[in-house]
């Protein structure tokens, strides 16, 4: 079976689950592509699954990610379609975060068969704990190759998303209109070493460096890299600098903090008992 794993990863936490997938269905004898968004276009016309792979961006899919459905036309009409996404919260508006993209395919033929949810440490917001980020990576690795399982036997298991939900999700679009406003507030103070990493990163080039100064232009999409991987942490993201997060996590086993955030606390714990609940029963079902 060949799977093609179409994505857009923020600052990199979308393609470590990717990665994690690819592993497991590759172990299971299928052949599979990782094409990231940024790279160009690519023929899918011989493929038999899409995996799509995205970051949750204020409840909704990323522009990218609509912006490809409504473009995908290669893709054989009966091949399923799985959603991977990520996210920093397990709130309800998260779960059905493919509203609009399950409405764009559908309008072009195809359906979306079934979608992953996984938990990772925010890159926006607030930074979560080295402790948190270790357990949402170890809850994923546990759950990947279970999901790679139900791509490779191309389950169906999709849900509808309710009609009171769809309302907010579509106001909570505005995001992707006041975007490029907002990152033309981004700016670096004296701490910038103009390395350039900024520039190199920005998957909607715009940011440039003009005269020794880092400038940004108006195609931001907020994922939040420049801030994210500055060395020196020295980019400031305007006017929702409030939310900025810098340095990758480690995801290595750390100790528990003695205090940990209060925010969404029982949501977490819902995901973790949920997580452990279907690590569970699909485990069962597999032997």
């Amino acid at each position: 079976m060949k799977v093609a794993m179409v994505y857009f990863s923020g600052t990199g936490n979308t393609r470590r689950c990717l990665e994690k997938m690819k592993d497991c269905l590759s172990s299971l004898e299928d052949e599979v592509v990782l094409w990231n968004l940024e790279e160009g276009g690519e023929d899918l016309s011989s493929f038999d699954v899409l995996v799509l792979g995205y970051p949750i961006h204020a409840f909704n899919a990323p522009k990218w990610i609509l912006d490809f459905a409504r473009r995908l036309e290669t893709l054989p009409r009966q091949a399923p379609i799985y959603v991977l996404k990520t996210s920093g919260e397990n709130l309800r508006l998260n779960r059905h975060s493919s509203a609009k993209l399950s409405s764009i395919l559908r309008r072009k033929g195809y359906s979306i068969a079934g979608e992953f949810h996984y938990l990772m440490p925010y890159d926006m917001v607030f930074r979560h704990s080295e402790w948190m980020a270790y357990r949402m990576w170890q809850t994923a690795e546990r759950l990947i190759p279970l999901d790679a399982r139900r791509i490779h036997g191309r389950e169906r298991f999709a849900t509808k998303t309710p009609f009171p939900v769809r309302l907010p999700l579509f106001l909570l679009r505005v995001e992707q209109k006041a975007s490029p406003l907002l990152g033309k507030t981004f700016f670096a103070d004296r701490k910038c070493i103009q390395c350039g990493l900024c520039v190199q990163h920005c998957p909607s080039r715009n940011i440039v460096l003009r005269k020794g100064r880092v400038r940004f232009s108006t195609h931001c999409i907020l994922c939040s890299r420049c801030a994210f991987f500055c060395p020196k942490d020295a980019i400031h993201l305007g006017l929702i600098d409030f939310l900025r997060v810098n340095g990758l996590y480690r995801f290595d086993e750390a100790p528990r903090p003695k205090k940990e955030r209060r925010y969404c606390r029982r949501s977490y714990a819902r995901y973790f008992q949920e997580a452990e609940k279907r690590i569970e029963e699909l485990s069962r079902k597999n032997t």
